[in-house]
This record gives C-alpha cells, sequence and structure tokens, in this order.
C-alpha cells in the first residue's frame, strides 16, 4: 500500500512539471497543437513551451498571411531571440501579482487573472473569464509585450473587446 501511493504520489508529480505552461486554457493548448501541425512545424514539444509562447503561437496562427504566420511561430519558438522571454522571467520570480502592471504569477488560470488585471487597469469593465481564447491571447500579447500602456492600447482592447 505505502509502494502504490509513493509511486503514485511520483506520477503526479513527474507528470506535473513536464508541462511549462499551466496558465492557457486547454483549448488553446490544442488549438497551438493544430497550428503547429498545419504549419509543417514538427519535432515541437508543446509540454516544454512557456505560456507566453503558447499564447504568441495562438495569435500567429490567426494571421492570414502563411508567411507571416511561419515567421511569427518560428520567433516564438526560438529560444535565443525569443522576444516574450522577459515576460516569462518576471512571471516566473513573482509569488504575486505584480501591483504595478497587474501580471500574475505563473499558476493554474495566470494568463486570464493577468488579463483581467490589466483590463481593471486600463479601467475597462469586462469578465476576462468570459473572453474567448482568441481574446485572451490578443490582449495578453499587447499588454505585456511592451512595457507602456497607453491610450493606443486601450482603443486596441476596446477593439477587441468589440465595444
Amino acid at each position: 500500500m505505502k509502494l502504490a501511493s509513493l509511486t503514485a504520489a511520483a506520477t503526479l508529480a513527474l507528470s506535473a512539471s513536464a508541462f511549462a505552461y499551466t496558465g492557457v486554457s486547454p483549448t488553446m493548448v490544442s488549438s497551438v497543437e493544430n497550428i503547429l501541425e498545419e504549419s509543417g512545424i514538427e519535432n515541437v514539444d508543446i509540454t516544454t513551451l512557456t505560456d507566453e509562447q503558447v499564447v504568441e503561437i495562438y495569435v500567429a496562427g490567426q494571421q492570414m498571411d502563411s508567411n507571416q504566420q511561419i515567421g511569427m511561430i518560428r520567433a516564438a519558438l526560438d529560444a535565443d531571440n525569443y522576444t516574450m522571454r522577459p515576460v516569462t522571467e518576471r512571471r516566473m520570480t513573482l509569488t504575486d501579482v505584480d501591483a504595478e502592471t497587474g501580471l500574475a504569477p505563473m499558476g493554474e488560470n495566470s494568463v486570464v487573472v493577468s488579463v483581467q488585471n490589466y483590463l481593471d487597469r486600463l479601467g475597462l469593465e469586462a469578465d476576462a473569464s468570459l473572453l474567448t481564447d482568441n481574446q485572451v491571447a490578443e490582449i495578453y500579447f499587447l499588454a505585456y509585450s511592451n512595457d507602456e500602456m497607453n491610450e493606443t492600447n486601450r482603443d486596441e482592447v476596446e477593439t477587441i473587446l468589440g465595444m
């Protein structure tokens, strides 16, 4: 009995640590798997991707121009030049939500929490948990791909929300 419990605990621990992404929805992960497959990009272990890489590939998958789409996906997968890496590093060091930016630490639903915090900072009354994956991805990418929050961002977010 003790051995079975120990084995089950070890299995859970190993399977939980195998997934790098934790804050994105399962439907977004599934979409990213399809985007990679349809783009002909092989040998990507999706379980090693960060939330930011999943979000960036998801956004890239919404592009109509296939050359632009492939370029964006390759940029997201490029470990040396990955543009969202600073966000990943900031999230890894957070233990609580960053009061200044609203960025949530890694964990379950952290991307949606970060988007909700961003919407609140912009003064927009919207429930991030009710947004589509596409809306969440676009807002997250817009909010945390640069350090500036300005009126243009607010206008873009309102457009994404259909306001």
